[in-house]
């Protein structure tokens, strides 16, 4: 299977085709999944299009967050500024999401930065020059540790005002990707639910000690959002990868996966032992 994924990487029509097939997938599974919301006032306010909002999704379950553009309401991403990035770059796009090229920013690790920092002071521009944007951010991405976001969010809510809502879904039955972020993608026809959080304000300073504390509101509600999806369609809970500093460490007792995606593409969905 890597050898086909890496030629749609390397190919500008493949890549094109993979996105054209990427977005009719997305709006027949939004269609088709019976869908409960749970959140509605936050999903309400988040798509009404007024005001500034950052919106953080799990990078395992981002697949079905373009369906939830409506119509008139200005969007923004932020995505990998890498090939595969290009194709989730193109599939967003066909729902009327700008895309912003960068992964994820950790300050405390600067050094290995792959394009966040840019990303960041992109969107902070946007922000600071839009009255109205939902700027959508899965701040435990590329390469996880899942549902444990880095700073670069709150570093974003920090120096913009805006405030933080978290969205998460789950659905039965369900492809369960064998990655670090166990991606999941819904099966047509499914039990599905879509639940959003309590709105987080934004920090209440930039000192790396009101950074830390909003960045963890921010994982609590992320793991909350993906617990309560998952009971919502009697699945089993997703569990969190380790915390930052034990995963800067190398210490993962429980799950050799979460750093998967450095070797390589995801292993082969799993049988979905919940359906």
């Amino acid at each position: 299977m890597a050898a086909p994924l890496r030629a749609i990487r390397r190919n500008a029509f493949a890549r094109e085709l993979a996105a054209r097939l990427g977005a009719w997938l997305i709006r027949a599974l939004d269609r088709t999944v019976r869908w409960r919301v749970e959140g509605e006032s936050v999903r309400a306010a988040l798509r009404s299009g007024r005001g500034r909002w950052l919106l953080a999704a799990p990078h395992g379950r981002l697949l079905m967050a373009p369906a939830e553009k409506t119509p008139g309401l200005r969007v923004a991403a932020m995505i990998s500024a890498n090939r595969d990035g290009e194709i989730i770059a193109a599939v967003v796009r066909r729902f009327g999401v700008e895309a912003v090229r960068g992964s994820s920013f950790d300050p405390r690790k600067a050094h290995k930065d792959r394009g966040g920092r840019k990303a960041l002071a992109e969107a902070g521009a946007m922000l600071a020059a839009e009255e109205d944007l939902l700027m959508v951010l899965t701040p435990d991405g590329p390469r996880g540790p899942r549902l444990r976001p880095k700073a670069g969010l709150s570093v974003l809510a920090a120096r913009t005002g805006a405030p933080v809502a978290v969205c998460a879904y789950s659905a039965r039955p369900a492809l369960v990707l064998g990655s670090w972020d166990r991606f999941m993608i819904p099966l047509p026809f499914a039990r599905g639910a879509k639940v959003y959080g309590p709105v987080i304000p934004p920090p209440d300073g930039a000192e790396p000690a009101a950074i830390e504390a909003h960045r963890l509101q921010v994982e609590r509600a992320m793991i909350e959002a993906v617990r309560r999806a998952d009971a919502l369609v009697g699945r089993a809970p997703l569990e969190p990868g380790p915390p930052l500093g034990q995963a800067r460490a190398g210490i993962d007792r429980d799950d050799p996966a979460p750093l998967a995606g450095r070797a390589g593409p995801a292993r082969a969905a799993a049988p979905d032992s919940d359906a």
